[in-house]
């Protein structure tokens, strides 16, 4: 049996971060990864003529200190973009019928209302707790339009729809959001170059294709799949918390209650950006189940572009799970941009709900479920710490990933 200081689980950026932490302070640490690859929801797609699409994570904001202060340090250049609407070139989808944003009258007053609204929330408020963001769109009495734009965003941000969010949840997100510095920034060449980055410095500690079957986290014992038993002082449960949950069957029930954004991604390369031959962004919100979808190269060169399908919530993750799911956006693309079809090649298709090492998007805490969980999320249990965007106030975000990892390792660096 190997004997550690300590075993972190999962090879995300929560993980690594914890483990390069770690290791820079003299500790014996070993990462176990299941996958054969590192980032986890943190993965990089390169088309053939270098073009990049994140089948997870995908923005940085410009508040984003702990991601943009590990770009600066792995000599990563940065993408910037425009995070402002684009309301003749993004497109409303209703009934069959895509119309520009700017002619439905009430859309963007809606928007700001409804921005206002949320950031007015009281994270601190007891009555939030209980309340969903369905209960706040009610109260402003949206007419049909602004509610699918709003609701869309809503299944956007939370992968899960407005009736299972919870308000305090929702101030807390938007606490840590400025709007101007939303969705500014990717890394140029991919995302998951930041956790490429961070497995370099540990070399021969992350063990890829390592899947663990159990954890004991009084005894710090930790068996493998393939039967292997290993020992350390202490465990960093870095992988999602459904998952945490086959692994560590004492997980307090406050942890396995709260809820998860499902669904995924839909990707395509088409060999010439013709949304904007129609004078569009290529962004469209719809009442379907593929809902929402934008340009993921608008800050790359290149006379290809690829259109980003992101598929969320309960019909969004049925939707994600079909076989067929990539050919069916493009007939929708078709629909919406005559002659896309044509011009249409390679489809990245991901589907984060049934990916076995990730079985959901990101934390996403449902009425009652926030506050009893936030505790839980921050203190040991016997030799076992949880790490994880679910583990910090950037939940859902690169950003709480390695904010998480460090903090795990701040604590353990003090306590061995």
């Amino acid at each position: 049996m190997s004997v550690h200081d300590v075993i972190v689980i999962g090879a995300g950026l929560a993980g690594l971060r914890c483990a390069t932490d770690l290791a820079a302070a003299g500790h014996d640490v070993v990462v176990l990864e299941a996958r054969d690859r590192v980032g986890g929801r943190v993965w990089s797609h390169t088309f053939s003529d270098g073009q990049v699409a994140e089948r997870g994570a995908e923005f940085i904001d410009g508040t984003h200190t702990a991601v943009l202060a590990l770009a600066g340090e792995l000599g990563l250049a940065l993408t910037t973009r425009s995070n402002d609407i684009d309301a003749q070139g993004t497109l409303v989808d209703a009934g069959g019928r895509p119309v520009p944003m700017h002619l439905h009258a009430s859309v963007l007053a809606d928007l700001e209302r409804w921005d206002s609204a949320v950031r007015s929330l009281d994270p601190t408020d007891s009555d939030g707790e209980r309340r969903t963001l369905a209960d706040l769109m009610h109260e402003l009495a949206m007419p049909v339009m602004s509610r699918l734009v709003v609701g869309r965003e809503i299944r956007t941000e939370y992968m899960l729809p407005p009736d299972e969010v919870s308000q305090r949840f929702a101030a807390v997100v938007a606490g840590n959001q400025v709007p101007s510095e939303r969705e500014r920034h990717r890394v140029v060449g991919g995302n998951d170059r930041l956790a490429r980055g961070l497995a370099d410095r540990l070399g021969e500690r992350v063990r890829l294709n390592t899947a663990v079957a159990s954890v004991d986290a009084a005894t710090g014992e930790v068996r493998l799949v393939a039967g292997e038993v290993l020992r350390a002082r202490h465990i960093v449960a870095a992988v999602p918390l459904p998952v945490l949950s086959r692994l560590w069957s004492a997980m307090p029930l406050e942890l396995g209650a709260l809820g998860y954004g499902v669904g995924g991604k839909i990707s395509v390369q088409f060999q010439r950006r013709l949304w904007r031959d129609y004078g569009r962004s290529g962004t469209v919100l719809s009442d379907r189940q593929w809902g929402h979808l934008w340009e993921t190269t608008d800050d790359q060169a290149g006379d290809r572009g690829v259109l980003t399908n992101l598929i969320a919530s309960h019909d969004g993750a049925a939707f994600a799970a079909l076989p067929e799911a990539p050919d069916v956006v493009v007939r929708e693309v078709e629909r919406i941009f005559p002659g896309a079809r044509g011009l249409a090649g390679e489809r990245v298709h991901t589907d984060w709900t049934n990916d076995p090492y990730s079985l959901g998007c990101y934390v996403c805490a449902g009425p009652g479920q926030w506050t009893a969980a936030r505790a839980a999320l921050h203190r040991p249990y016997d030799r076992l710490w949880i790490a994880g965007e679910h583990a910090d106030e950037f939940t859902g975000f690169m950003e709480g990933a390695l904010r998480s990892g460090a903090r795990v390792a701040a604590a353990l660096g003090a306590t061995q």
